[in-house]
Order: structure tokens, then C-alpha cells, then sequence
């Protein structure tokens, strides 16, 4: 049941909203004084010749699965053609954040999109995201393909809030519906050359090539280039650079007047280069510091551990300069990938009213090895994670649907059954290198009290693994097998009320094998000991490892880390592995839900001309569903994570007035969340810590959308977009992890705590204007865009660390401004534009994580500073 409980910020904001959209119909009825003509395009259209009226064109959508107007069709969705996104400066599906409300994308290591504040922090196969992404109804379902460059792409929408029905396969935060253009029957293209700063270099092309008058070929082809922003000061590597090269060939056949067949070979490569990030200390009483004392490679007086800091702070921003970074010889930053995705589309009318579309497809995918976290945040390999090998992903696909109407189509209906199998290998270690601790804080954790400041100087040393074992190589082989039955339905009560019920069956299977390798321990003692380092061993795990046979002012913790050093140059030192793993597991279980909708719509009638040209008002109910899967968890192997499910109740208004100049789209909504998958900190059963998903518990959203868009005059468009969500944890408990290395199990409600990595407020406006002059036509444009400040921590000590100072574990609100100055003759053919993005060259983390109880660390990178360029086109 939806709660009620904290409706007063909704209700505030609803307030605001229906402010603005009084004061702009005001405004726009004193400031309207003649018939409008010729306007710019403005909305997902693909036709860009300017009207004779300045009214908005109609758009199309398919959000449910079937083409219908954007205004009349009661879902929260934002569409832009292609040329919106090219007026707009839009080059990649990433930077929809900027004119989308609720849509946020964090980048870099793990790319997310996040919908009203529903996504996922993690890039790994194992992690299903929140948003379904669909290329020409495709599913793509791993999120790091999931963010392409528009290459020929003629729209995309953006649907928000679960989409449990007809999407249905992980879709609890929305969906993201890109379109490539179709072949058609004449021969048509363009050639889009880019030249910018930072060596930047970008050629599109496409082409249409009819063969006969019943089938046609359209070839597409998109290279991208940029050098790096950031800069590795040891060895001078630019962090931050884009490789890229994608081509699609499509065919259409019209076998007849009622078959048409569509088929896509979509390939892309990426070799980009991750942007280097800096290290922050946000927690001096991080287990990893003075919470357990811990002694790192460095560190010469237990009193005063300081070689963690340093390593963290030779990384800093503060000590480095802007967009500089100090991450060791072998970062292991390169973004390799290759994909590639084939996909047959038939659609047969086999009868006037009712249609059968059959979507086949198969995808495969080669990522190469990538450092996935580094915790540290310096150039020490102590303690990261990797995707150690090759990662491979293939999935094959098929859907079955059928639509139509009956009863002179007052009743119209979308039904179907989808089914996918997802087979991935994915490579994964886990580096915590070696630590140290003092006699007196042995005896302290031994007896479960707190440590307290070791004597200056030390006691007697102990060296060993900081979690047991200094490394851990997971292997994962992942089955999922996903099978689905559909059906939507609208019916006309009367010609303007409109009833629509769905509802979804989805069955996911899951099968995880899992192969935990870890370092051979007396591989490690034997080497240790034949070095002459340390003495007996106890047993290999903190605390009690070995005794070293030096005093702490020898710094025994880096000599014996100098025995294992990176000899291959991989970014991982080089630990001897045992023979024999550690654990080899398998676990396979189905996640089962049957996930409804209902939604109620009501068209005003009889508007015609007036200053209300159109008017419809909906109410929807919609759940959402994403599976359940296996986590690891160190020692402790593979571990259920159950189900995430959401609960959506929305009111949503769609208005066109001033004579169909002023569109005006909002929605108001509450999203309960039961069992919220979040990335955390926990320990196994043998309290060794490890960053992993689990089950949050509960928590509800609550907010609101706004959308503008206006011509107010012949040439002047202007667009507004406006978001508010209230999100809040109704049931969120952590194990306080110092309490946990002491042998306590001590709870730490964590409600209080703000969702991670979405704003509360996202606000942008766009305007441009065209000039019309006898040497062409000449538009400025200008987009602004407004987040504000979110928050980046994973854990109890770093929600603690945002308190004291929010530069600990957040990033502040942000305004990004892009200017564009375009010229292009009066059939749009040839164009020529100038443009600059981030012009204020604003400072912002699109991805950073913070990790307060054990880590102490706050470790992020910065997006991409101001850049400029030159666009040119020519269509033919």
C-alpha cells in the first residue's frame, strides 16, 4: 500500500507547479499578439522544415508499445528526436541528464542510469540495472553497453517509473527506447564532421540505398576521438580519452502490402582510457587507520600511522593541481570492449485491425581488464579491485507480440511473451595487500576491546593480510534465463475516458558458479621467513600473523610487501596462488512475480482553438521487479540478494494551450521500494570486509516532474524541464563493522540517510532563436542545466563524514551551460555550428564513492571540463 506519510513535499511542489504554470499563462496570454508562423523544430518530429504556423508539431510515441500522440498517452515519458539531440549538442546517451528531469547517469568504472532515483552502483554482470534499455526494441541488458553514442538514432524516449508491464524485464526505475532511422524508399544520407580541443576528431555518416522498389539497405558509421583530460603525473598517461567506432547496417523488406521485415547488424568497439581519479581522507577513525591501527607499507610508528594518508593524499586535488592524479605505474585504466548485436524484426498485418510483430535477437560482447575500484585512492596497489581477464557476455532473445483493436478500436490491446537466456564469464579479484599491527593492539582485539593509541615507537610487530588473505580471484559463470507473458489493454468508457489494465508474468532463473582462488598462505610464510623478515607464524590473519624480526622503525610491513612486487606490470602484485580453490560453488534459484497496472485517463473535449487546446489527465498504479541473484561474499561464497520490488502511484496532467504553442507535461508520484538492492560494506562470517550488495530494506520516493515546451514567437523556441524527489529509507540496518572486528554484532539504523548518488532538484532550460537572413539561417542556443548537491558515501562512516563536511562524501549542486552558434542554408542541407560545452568550466564528480567505517576514504574523479569545437553537415 502506498504510504501517505510524506505528502507535504509533493503537495508543496504541486503548489509550485501549478504557480509557474498560472504565471506562464499569464504571461504568454498578454505576450501573444499575432497568428505565429514559422517555427523552429522543437520536438521529437524528425521533419525539420519550419511549419507556416509556430504551433508544436505532434510526437509520436511508443511507450506502450504502440504509436500513439505524446499528449494523449498517460505515461511520464520525455522524447527527443534526433535532431533535438543534435540542436542540443547531445552526442552520447549519457548527456540526456542534462535536459531529462529525473534522469541521472553516473559514469566511468560502473556506468548507471538512474530514474527518480532507482538505479544501481555497480558495472558488474552479476548486478541487473533499474532502467531498461531498448535499441530498436532490443533489449540491451548489461549496463555497460548500455550507454551508446547517438549514432543515427531518429529519437528516443525516456520512460519513467516502473515500467513492470510491457517492458517488464528489470525496468523498476524506467525505460530508455532509442530508434534508429529506417531505410527508406529514396536515396538519402548525411556526412557530420567534428573537430574540437582536445584533439578532438568525430565523423558520422549514413546512407540509404534503395535496391528495388520493395527493399532497402541504410549503412551507418560513427568514429569518435578525444585525447584525455587528466593527467597521471608520474608517467604522464591522459586519463579520460575516447576511441571509439560503431557502424549499423540495416535492410527493409516490404515482402507485401501487410509483411515487412527489418534486420540490424549493430557493431562497436571502445578503447577509451578511464579518467584518473584523486583520494580524499574523510574518517580518521576508519578501521584502515587509527580505528584498529592498522601499519601499511611506509608506516615506521604504530603511535602515529600516517603511510595510509599519505598515499591517499599524494592523490589529492589539493596537492596535485586540477585534473591531476597520482594513481602508480600501472593504473590498468583501459576501457576495451567490443560488441556486437544482430537483430530481425517481422511485423505482418494480417488484418486491417489487428497486427503480430516477431523480434529476434542475439548479442555478444569481449571486455578486456580493467581496474574496477581503486579503495586506497593513491598510487599503492594495497587495496583494489580488478576484472583480472577477459569478460564475455552473450545473450540470444525472442518476442512474440501481438496488438491490435476491437469493437471499432475502442478497445485496443498489446500482449505478447518474451523470452531471453544470458550466458556471462566474469573475471574478478580483489587486492588488500599486507598490514601490520602492534602487540598491544593484538591484545586488545583479542580481548574485544577497543584499540587504543599504541606507546610511540611500538612494542613488538606483527605483519600479515589486512583481510585474511591479500588477495581473492573470483570466477564467476553466469546463467540467466528470463520468460514472460504480457498483456496490456485500453478501453474508451466514452470517447474522452479511457480505462488501461495490464498485467506481466516474469519468471528469472538464476545460476551462479562461482570460483574463489586465493594467495597460497604458506607460499607466502616460506618467503617471508627464507627473507629473514619474520619468525613464527600463527596463522594467516590479522590479528597474530607473524612476528617480525625487526622493530617498527624498520618499516617490516613494506619489506615484506617489497617481496611481492608487480614483476608482470599489470597493476596487481604479484602474490604465488594456490593450487586448489578456495571455494567452488553453485547456486541456482527462479525469482517468480506477476507485476499489474491500471491507469485511467480523461481527455477534455470540445477545446477546439481556444486558449486550452489540449487536455488530458491520468491516474496510474504500476509495480516493478527486478531479480534477485547471488552475491559473493568473501569466505562466506555465493549469497542470495532477494528481489527488488516497487510500488508506483502517479498523477500525471498533458496540456497544450495558446493555440498549440505552449505544450505543458507534469506528474506527481509516491514509489514505495521493498527489499532496495544497495551496494555496502559488510564482513563474512569470518569478518573479513568486502564491498557487496545486499538488501537495504525499505524505503519510499515521493516527487514531481515538470515539462516545458514553448514558441512563443515565429523563431523563438524555449524549452524547461524540472524535477523534485523526496527519497527516504523507512527500514535501513547496517552491523557497525568496528563493533564486528571486535566479535560484536552491534545494529546502526541507517535511515536517516540520503539516497546515494541522485539530487533531490534537477532543473534545465534551453533557448534558442533563429535569424533569418538572406545569407542563410543563423541560430544561437543556449542550455542550462541544474543539479543539486548529492550524496556519494556507501556506508555509516561516510554518511558521518558528509555531516561534518558534505565535500567528504558528495559533490556539490552544479550548473553545466552549453553554447551552440549554427549557420545553415534555407533547406537545412549544409550547416555549419560552433560550439562550447561546460562554458563556465565547472568542476563536477559524474562518478565517486566514499567509504567512511572501514576505508576512510572519499576516491572520485571529475567529469569533462570545458570543450569546444566545430560541427560540420551536409545532407544529401
Amino acid at each position: 500500500m502506498i504510504s501517505s506519510k510524506k505528502s507535504v513535499p509533493c503537495s508543496a511542489l504541486s503548489v509550485a507547479i501549478v504557480t509557474l504554470t498560472a504565471s506562464l499563462f499569464y504571461g504568454t496570454a498578454h505576450a501573444q499578439s499575432s497568428p505565429p508562423s514559422n517555427p523552429p523544430n522543437g520536438d521529437a518530429s524528425t521533419d525539420k522544415k519550419p511549419a507556416r504556423r509556430a504551433v508544436l508539431e505532434e510526437v509520436m510515441v511508443t511507450a506502450r508499445r504502440r504509436e500513439e500522440s505524446l499528449q494523449t498517452a498517460p505515461v511520464a515519458v520525455s522524447a527527443l528526436s534526433g535532431e533535438d539531440m543534435r540542436q542540443r549538442g547531445i552526442a552520447n546517451t549519457s548527456e540526456l541528464t542534462k535536459s531529462v528531469p529525473s534522469l541521472e547517469i553516473s559514469q566511468g568504472r560502473a556506468s548507471q542510469i538512474y530514474i527518480r532515483g532507482v538505479g544501481q552502483r555497480s558495472g558488474f554482470a552479476r548486478v541487473d540495472p533499474t532502467v531498461g534499455v531498448y535499441l530498436d526494441d532490443l533489449f540491451i541488458p548489461r549496463s555497460d553497453s548500455q550507454l551508446l553514442d547517438t549514432m543515427d538514432i531518429v529519437n528516443v524516449q525516456v520512460l519513467r517509473g516502473p515500467q513492470g508491464t510491457l517492458f517488464g524485464k528489470n525496468t523498476t526505475g524506467g525505460a530508455m527506447v532509442l530508434t534508429l532511422a529506417k531505410p527508406g524508399d529514396t536515396q538519402e544520407g548525411y556526412v557530420d564532421i567534428t573537430a574540437g580541443n582536445y584533439d578532438t576528431h568525430t565523423f558520422r555518416a549514413a546512407f540509404t540505398q534503395p535496391i528495388s522498389d520493395d527493399f532497402s539497405v541504410r549503412l551507418a558509421f560513427n568514429s569518435r576521438r578525444r585525447d584525455g583530460f587528466t593527467e597521471e603525473v608520474v608517467t604522464g598517461q591522459k586519463g579520460g580519452s575516447v576511441d571509439r567506432m560503431a557502424a549499423a547496417l540495416q535492410t527493409r523488406w516490404h515482402a507485401s502490402d501487410d509483411l515487412t521485415l527489418d534486420t540490424l547488424l549493430f557493431v562497436s568497439d571502445r578503447d577509451d582510457t578511464l579518467e584518473h581519479n584523486n583520494c580524499r581522507i574523510n574518517n580518521d577513525q576508519a578501521l584502515f587507520l587509527e580505528g584498529l591501527y592498522v601499519m601499511w607499507p611506509g608506516d615506521t610508528d604504530p603511535s602515529q600511522p600516517r603511510a595510509y594518508r599519505e598515499n591517499c593524499e599524494s592523490n589529492s586535488r589539493q596537492r596535485l593541481g586540477d585534473l591531476k592524479s597520482n594513481v602508480g605505474p600501472h593504473p590498468n585504466l583501459n576501457w576495451d570492449q567490443q560488441q556486437a548485436l544482430f537483430g530481425t524484426t517481422v511485423e505482418w498485418a494480417y488484418s486491417p485491425s489487428h497486427q503480430v510483430k516477431a523480434v529476434f535477437g542475439a548479442r555478444k560482447s569481449k571486455k578486456g581488464r580493467v581496474i574496477t575500484s581503486d579503495q586506497d585512492g593513491g598510487p599503492g596497489n594495497w587495496s583494489e579491485s580488478h576484472n583480472h581477464g577477459d569478460s564475455d557476455q552473450q545473450s540470444v532473445s525472442a518476442e512474440l507480440q501481438f496488438s491490435g483493436g476491437l469493437f471499432e478500436e475502442r478497445l485496443r490491446y498489446t500482449g505478447g511473451l518474451f523470452y531471453m537466456q544470458e550466458d556471462n564469464f566474469e573475471p574478478f579479484t580483489l587486492v588488500s595487500g599486507f598490514g601490520g599491527l602492534d602487540l598491544q593492539t593484538v591484545g586488545e582485539l583479542a580481548a574485544g576491546q577497543e584499540p587504543s593509541r599504541p606507546v610511540p615507537g611500538g612494542t613488538v610487530a606483527f605483519v600479515g593480510a589486512v583481510t585474511g588473505n591479500p588477495i581473492q580471484e573470483n570466477e564467476f559463470d553466469l546463467e540467466n534465463k528470463t520468460f514472460a507473458a504480457y498483456v496490456q489493454s485500453s478501453f474508451d468508457i466514452t470517447p474522452v475516458l479511457e480505462l488501461t489494465l495490464g498485467v506481466r508474468w516474469t519468471s528469472e532463473t538464476r545460476k551462479s558458479d562461482l570460483v574463489l582462488t586465493q594467495a597460497d598462505t604458506a607460499a607466502i610464510e616460506a618467503r617471508m621467513q627464507n627473507a629473514g623478515l619474520v619468525g613464527a607464524c600463527v596463522g594467516f590473519a590479522l590479528p597474530g600473523v607473524c612476528q617480525a624480526n625487526m622493530t617498527w622503525a624498520s618499516d617490516p610491513v613494506g619489506q615484506v610487501a617489497a617481496l611481492f612486487p608487480d614483476e608482470d606490470g599489470d597493476g596487481i602484485d604479484d602474490f604465488p596462488m594456490s593450487d586448489v580453490p578456495f571455494l567452488d560453488q553453485s547456486e541456482e534459484k527462479t525469482f517468480s512475480k506477476v507485476t499489474p497496472m491500471a491507469s485511467l485517463s480523461y481527455t477534455v473535449p470540445n477545446l477546439g482553438d481556444g486558449f486550452f487546446s489540449s487536455v488530458t489527465l491520468y491516474t496510474t498504479y504500476s509495480d516493478g521487479f527486478k531479480s534477485g541473484f547471488f552475491e559473493p561474499r568473501v569466505q562466506d561464497g555465493l549469497q542470495k540478494v532477494e528481489p527488488e520490488e516497487v510500488k508506483n502511484l502517479e498523477f500525471g496532467y498533458k496540456i497544450e494551450i495558446l493555440d498549440h504553442t505552449m505544450r505543458i507535461n507534469g506528474a506527481i508520484y509516491a514509489m514505495e521500494f521493498t527489499n532496495q538492492q544497495l551496494i555496502q560494506v559488510q564482513t563474512d562470517s569470518a569478518d573479513n570486509l568486502a564491498v557487496v550488495f545486499d538488501n537495504a530494506g525499505n524505503s519510499e520516493i515521493e516527487g514531481a516532474e515538470l515539462e516545458i515546451l514553448w514558441i512563443p514567437s515565429p523563431n523563438l523556441l524555449l524549452n524547461l524541464a524540472a524535477s523534485y524527489n523526496d527519497y527516504s529509507f523507512t527500514e535501513f540496518s547496517d552491523r557497525d563493522l568496528l563493533q564486528a572486528s571486535l566479535g560484536n554484532n552491534v545494529t546502526v539504523d541507517r535511515t536517516d540517510e540520503p539516497f546515494p548518488v541522485s539530487p533531490e532538484e534537477t532543473f534545465s532550460l534551453g533557448m534558442q532563436y533563429i535569424f533569418d537572413t538572406p545569407l542563410g539561417l543563423i541560430t544561437p542556443r543556449i542550455d542550462a542545466s541544474y543539479k543539486s548537491e548529492v550524496y556519494l558515501g556507501l556506508d555509516r562512516g561516510a554518511f558521518e563524514a558528509y555531516q561534518r563536511n558534505p565535500d567528504l562524501a558528495g559533490d556539490d549542486a552544479k550548473t553545466l551551460i552549453d553554447l551552440r552558434l549554427s549557420w545553415s542554408t534555407q533547406d537545412y542541407k549544409t550547416s555549419v555550428a560552433a560550439f562550447v560545452k561546460n562554458a563556465t568550466d565547472e568542476r563536477y564528480l559524474p562518478g565517486a564513492a566514499s567509504v567512511g567505517s572501514s576505508l576512510g576514504t572519499f576516491f572520485s574523479f571529475y567529469g569533462e571540463p570545458r570543450t569546444y569545437g566545430v560541427e560540420l553537415r551536409q545532407e544529401f
